[in-house]
């Protein structure tokens, strides 16, 4: 066989198995069991809440691809033994939303006014054609109640942090709340400042989320945690605002503030990688802290 021949050959078995690693990761997912009712998948993408009610599955957040979204809706279903009948998306991100098309054209779907129209706009060419059926069906502007086979649950707009649209589940009956993005785990965060983010509100928004009655939390991104992982973070988001404010007061450059030894909160924090890093990493915060601060920014919507 003539050396270009192998070297073709080479290049088509490796994109192959590459094809079939990525295939196999985002169709896997583990799963944890919060309560009787409730359970938590994480993948690829934002983590994903699954509740059994009487009614059928309730589902919150949906990762990254419709592929992941045909996962979900399979495993709720042998969870609970019901088909899904509600999606809560937390905000408007590709990694909570973009797997809502691999469920039934007619489920509810339910967001806060500001994800639909986010949605709608910033990620327009995602959310066309056959996909625009599993758009938010049913939206609200801060708070609304929720009875769905037996289960109560409460969603709450708490405040400007992430975008300016996210909301949290409260699981009443479990005494669990899922705060979607407004809290990341031990990973550095996305800071939507385009999508009306804020580095500077957004501590004050999780103390709205901390007078919530909860035991225990599912962030957007890392491992379940409770009150202590809610304050770590805040501590981290008011240390960053202030590296901004310092940064802006001096005049210091984008490249001097990303170089700063200032940031201590992040200890432990590790960039939500898949296969490669996706850019969410200290110097990615530093930047978005000096942007906000000096004003360096264009909101898009």
């Amino acid at each position: 066989m003539k050396v270009w021949k192998k070297a073709l050959l080479g290049v088509v078995v490796l994109a192959l198995a590459l094809a079939g690693y990525v295939f196999v990761s985002v169709r896997s997912l583990e799963v944890e069991q919060l309560s009787e009712d409730l359970h938590v998948l994480r993948g690829f993408g934002g983590n994903t809440a699954v509740l059994r009610t009487a009614a059928g599955a309730v589902v919150v957040d949906t990762m990254t691809l419709p592929l992941q979204g045909s996962r979900i809706r399979e495993l709720a279903r042998e969870l609970t033994g019901m088909e899904p009948v509600l999606i809560i998306n937390t905000h408007y991100h590709v990694d909570h939303t973009h797997g809502n098309p691999a469920f039934e054209p007619g489920t509810r779907v339910i967001s806060t006014e500001r994800t639909l129209s986010h949605m709608q706009t910033l990620d327009a060419d995602f959310w066309s054609g056959d996909a625009a059926r599993l758009l938010p069906n049913e939206t609200f502007a801060d708070r609304q109640r929720l009875q769905v086979g037996g289960k109560t649950l409460d969603l709450f707009h708490p405040g400007l942090g992430h975008t300016d649209g996210d909301l949290v589940v409260v699981f009443v009956d479990e005494a669990v709340i899922h705060t979607g993005d407004l809290l990341f785990n031990g990973h550095y965060p996305n800071i939507d400042l385009e999508a009306g983010g804020t580095i500077k509100a957004w501590p004050a928004t999780l103390d709205a989320v901390a007078a919530l009655a909860f035991n225990l939390v599912i962030p957007g991104h890392g491992p379940t945690t409770d009150r202590a992982g809610i304050a770590q973070f805040q501590d981290f988001l008011r240390q960053l605002w202030e590296i901004g404010e310092a940064a802006a007061a001096s005049g210091a450059s984008l490249e001097e503030t990303e170089a700063s030894t200032a940031l201590t909160a992040d200890a432990g924090y590790e960039p939500i990688r898949f296969i490669v890093s996706l850019g969410l990493d200290r110097e990615f915060v530093l930047r978005r802290a000096w942007e906000e601060a000096t004003g360096n920014f264009t909101r898009k919507n």
